[in-house]
């Protein structure tokens, strides 16, 4: 077989020699394997008679599939199937059954069986329906593991990077502050070092070069402050890193055998890193080195920013440590706060610290170069308000011919005095009187402006240089907490939302259908299940290409979900699956109706990039609570009725029966 071949593996638990031999047959004449798995694979097949025996072949086979008979001699196949879970196998496994026994189909289940079958009805299609369903099943459990797996890490890594900018802005001694950071983000990064090196000239021939500044690592070692001092980046081989830093680039490297910079990598044992630039005052001042020494690994996209996030939270602390204590205040009353209360305490206490009557923190609107919107404000003479308040939710306004404007341009806006005369058309400064106001923008880790933080006075601002550095420091803090909160709404949107149609997953659609079913028993309504399939999809992509498919599934997702309600949910299941699940309905009319209405949609055909493309719906409905009270129930029920419907000549819906 070639490279590219792959061996299909099977495992049936039967111990009666007719069914085993008739199931086998089915299986290897009955189901499309290419079609699976999208390359040749020669399927072998295994059986076992005896618990022991399953035990044994799991342990020394990897199985793609294993059918499990219910009666297996002496053995009940449900204590079976939960011994392998016990023991770690996640395999997908379909129960097999004498006969339609409902309760034995729940009880299999909910002991972790992907599917069951019952074996007097069972056919090569019903078979081949099986399959598929499990495989999917299988392969949609694998990524949403791999997705809890990844965003655990991440959350574990975000929790401590905020834990630890909270030491930063909370611990007075500026040495102990830095080394607790680095220590509880180490530690949440599950890494063994962490290094800050500060770059300068080399003292003697003015190379570029770099020596340790702060570390930590995970154990009793010796302080590297002697050792690693001015190490030039040319005797490391590391110029194209540093001119990448200088950028303000991460780097991801995994140390090789031969590996042309591993001099430095070799003497501290890493095995692979992580570097995050920073820049005080926009210059360039260093990096962080984020390393494992016991292990290689793989730093995902998201992980480098959370790092580079925090690298810019250390170099905040350096320079919060040049600037005077004026304002120790601001610190302690953000210091415990994240996404919006850290935000209003900023502006209360910058405006406080400055002091100046109001602040503001403002962020550019998506989509809009000349646009903002406000965070949080603050103004002084309301005793204990916001003045955001007096505003529309996310009041937006526009920066062009306002002291904003040189803001989203990246610059630092100053007027000591005569603001209003400066913008005459600048309603806000009218209303709160201002004389004086001090602007400076703050960027996200790949320096793009990604809003501001402004003061206002009534009064003259005398100390321009003090008053700008206070705003840099705080507006690069507002930054990287806007930063963050925006990673986690992304890490959220890939683990929730359909990344083809942005429609809600499995995941989410779980979380809906729980709580409409939990409604829909507390107040005594129905609910219904659509399950939607598109009647030849196969046909759009094999005619024009899976580039158009993937335009055709968006386009309908978005006319799908202009025809239902807003309290509908309507999620993509993968491929050209999608569910309806719709509460509040009054009888059975109602999802009648809509399905009607989406039958007529489906028929409707799509221009594409000047191609008709024409396609048509099969709707598989069920109903609670007649055919199901828990997530499962119903929608298996809504796959059978699609099943009848595709059966009965498609382009059309069908209730279970």
């Amino acid at each position: 077989m070639g490279s590219n071949e792959y061996n299909i593996r099977i495992l049936i638990a039967e111990d009666d020699e007719d069914d085993l031999l008739i199931f086998q047959e089915l299986i290897l004449e009955g189901t499309d394997w290419d079609y699976y798995y999208r390359r040749y694979a020669e399927v072998i097949v295994d059986s076992a008679a005896t618990r022991d025996d399953i035990i044994s072949k799991l342990a020394e086979t990897k199985y793609d599939l294993f059918f499990l008979d219910y009666r297996l001699g002496e053995w009940n196949g449900l204590d079976i199937l939960k011994d392998i879970r016990e023991r770690g196998y996640t395999l997908p496994v379909i129960m097999l059954t004498g006969q339609g026994d409902q309760e034995v189909a729940v009880q299999a289940m909910k002991g972790g069986a992907t599917d069951y079958l019952v074996k007097s009805g069972l056919t090569s299609e019903s078979l081949s329906k099986a399959v598929r369903h499990a495989i999917n099943l299988h392969k949609e459990e694998q990524q949403r593991i791999q997705v809890e797996e990844s965003l655990k890490a991440q959350g574990l890594l975000l929790q401590g990077v905020s834990e630890a900018a909270i030491r930063l802005l909370t611990v007075y001694d500026h040495q102990s502050s830095i080394k607790e950071a680095l220590e509880i983000a180490g530690k949440a990064g599950n890494m063994d070092r962490v290094y800050i090196f500060q770059d300068h000239p080399h003292p003697e021939n003015g190379e570029g070069s770099f020596s340790l500044k702060y570390y930590w690592c995970a154990g009793d070692e010796k302080n590297l402050d002697e050792d690693l001092c001015d190490l030039t980046y040319s005797e490391l081989g590391w110029e194209d890193w540093v001119s990448n830093l200088r950028m303000g680039k991460s780097i991801s490297h995994v140390v090789g055998p031969a590996d042309s910079a591993s001099e430095f990598f070799q003497s501290q044992g890493i095995k692979s890193c992580v570097f995050a630039p920073f820049k005080i005052d926009y210059s360039f001042w260093g990096f962080a080195l984020f390393a494992n020494r016991y292990r290689t690994r793989a730093w995902s996209a998201d992980e480098e920013s959370i790092l580079k996030t925090f690298s810019a939270s250390i170099g905040g602390e350096i320079k919060r440590n040049r600037d005077d204590q004026a304002f120790r205040a601001i610190v302690k009353g953000t210091s415990a706060k994240t996404g919006k209360e850290f935000f209003q305490s900023l502006v209360r206490h910058l405006a406080s610290a400055l002091p100046a009557r109001c602040a503001m923190v403002s962020e550019v609107v998506e989509g809009h170069d000349s646009k903002c919107q406000i965070i949080a404000g603050w103004n002084g003479e309301m005793t204990k308000r916001l003045f955001w308040k007096q505003f529309v939710n996310d009041h937006q306004y526009e920066t062009s011919h306002t002291p904003y404007e040189d803001l989203l341009s990246g610059r630092v806006s100053f007027y000591s005095e005569g603001v209003q005369k400066a913008f005459p058309d600048e309603v806000f400064l009218k209303e709160i009187g201002a004389e004086s106001y001090a602007g400076v923008p703050f960027f996200d880790s790949s320096l793009n402006v990604m809003g501001h933080l402004v003061v206002f006075d009534r009064r003259p601002m005398l100390d321009k240089e003090r008053t700008i550095s206070i705003l840099r420091v705080f507006a690069s803090r507002a930054g990287s907490e806007l930063e963050r909160q925006r990673a986690e709404d992304t890490i959220k949107n890939i683990a929730y939302y359909d990344s083809l149609t942005g429609l809600p997953n499995r995941l989410l659609l779980i979380d809906r259908m729980t709580l409409a079913l939990a409604h829909a028993q507390r107040v005594k309504r129905r609910l219904a299940v659509m399950f939607l399939d598109f009647d030849d999809f196969k046909l759009v992509n094999d005619n024009h290409g899976h580039g158009m498919g993937d335009l055709f599934l968006r386009e309908m997702s978005q006319k799908l979900k202009a025809t239902i309600r807003e309290e509908d949910t309507l999620a993509r299941l993968g491929g050209d699956e999608f569910i309806l699940v719709l509460p509040e309905l009054e009888d059975r009319t109602d999802a009648v109706t809509l399905a009607e209405k989406l039958i007529e949609l489906g028929r409707e055909p799509l221009t594409l990039d000047g191609k008709e493309i024409k396609s048509s719906f099969s709707i598989g409905i069920s109903l609670y609570p007649d055919n199901g009270d828990d997530f499962n129930a119903l929608l298996k029920k809504a796959d059978e009725a699609l099943y009848e419907a595709k059966r009965k000549g498609r382009d059309r819906y069908h209730f279970v029966e």
